[in-house]
């Protein structure tokens, strides 16, 4: 019984990040796209903006559930199970729908883009569903073996389209401070044209990500791991405070090269090993260790 009301927190954690996905898929399933133009209007900017927000704000949730669990000692099957479950609606589904849903903010799009929005979108939550499926049944409990990911995890990917999603309607909105100052020196139409690219290349994000979720040559560390389970030097404590500020202040245009910039950091370590492969010590080099 004990076991059972230590697990209790941490579920609850898991059930927020789920919460957070259902919420989501509602509010994208309840905008109307009705545009002439191919242009958001402001209230389906705020509602995808919201939503891309509740995908970042599950992540929260993800990365404290099993923390939690495995702090306390009460990692179960049960736990692992929900999470994926969740895991799945918030990092699978969510995204999905709003690649389906951003991708018809177009004047009259043609039938083999609707076609292709799909099927993306389609390979995206596949990707995620396979994923998650094998993560669930190699779930090891042991700290030491979420240090890392074989593929990229599904916050990760979700993270990419969540985070282009954000800056995308920071940008048609125009409604900040700085995006104000900037405007005096370029125009916002110039701005917002530069932009105007996302809804059509997140459905083929969608497929990369998908691909490289289920992925067995890329390997991706697990960051809350990393950061949580070692000690860092006084540098890194440094850096972290002053990101994490910059991140605070101007979370729109960083929040995508960060997600971006760990989608890229697998495949561009791979190409870097071939290119620079380590050398093997000579022979002759090698000491022997036997006194």
């Amino acid at each position: 019984m004990g076991g059972h009301r230590n697990a209790l927190f941490p579920n609850l954690l898991t059930l927020g990040n789920g919460v957070c996905g259902f919420y989501a898929i509602t509010i994208l399933c309840t905008v109307r796209i009705e545009s002439a133009t191919g242009a958001l209007e402001p209230g389906q900017i705020a509602v995808f903006s919201k939503a891309a927000w509740l995908i970042l704000f599950g992540m929260v949730f993800d990365v404290f559930d099993g923390k939690v669990a495995r702090m306390s000692g009460s990692s179960s099957t049960l736990g692992a199970q929900l999470d994926s479950l969740c895991d799945l609606v918030t990092f699978g589904l969510a995204p999905a729908v709003m690649m389906l849903r951003l991708g018809g903010v177009h004047a009259a799009p043609a039938v083999w883009w609707e076609r292709a929005v799909w099927f993306f979108s389609l390979a995206y939550f596949l990707g995620a569903t396979l994923r998650l499926a094998r993560f669930t049944a190699e779930n090891n409990p042991d700290e030491s073996a979420h240090l890392a990911f074989k593929g990229l995890p599904t916050p990760g990917a979700a993270g990419c389209v969540a985070s282009l999603v954000i800056f995308y309607t920071y940008i048609m909105a125009f409604k900040a401070k700085e995006l104000q100052w900037l405007s005096g020196f370029i125009e916002p139409e110039t701005i917002q044209e530069a932009v105007s690219f996302v809804p059509k290349f997140l459905p083929f994000l969608g497929l990369l990500l998908g691909f490289t979720m289920v992925s067995n040559r890329l390997r991706y560390e697990h960051l809350g791991s990393r950061v949580f389970s070692k000690k860092h030097s006084f540098d890194f404590f440094v850096y972290v405070i002053f990101g994490g500020i910059v991140a605070a202040v101007l979370p729109e245009p960083i929040l995508p090269v960060l997600f971006l910039g760990y989608l890229a950091y697998a495949p561009g370590t791979l190409v870097y090993q071939y290119f620079f492969p380590a050398k093997k010590p000579a022979a002759h080099d090698v000491r022997s260790v036997d006194v």
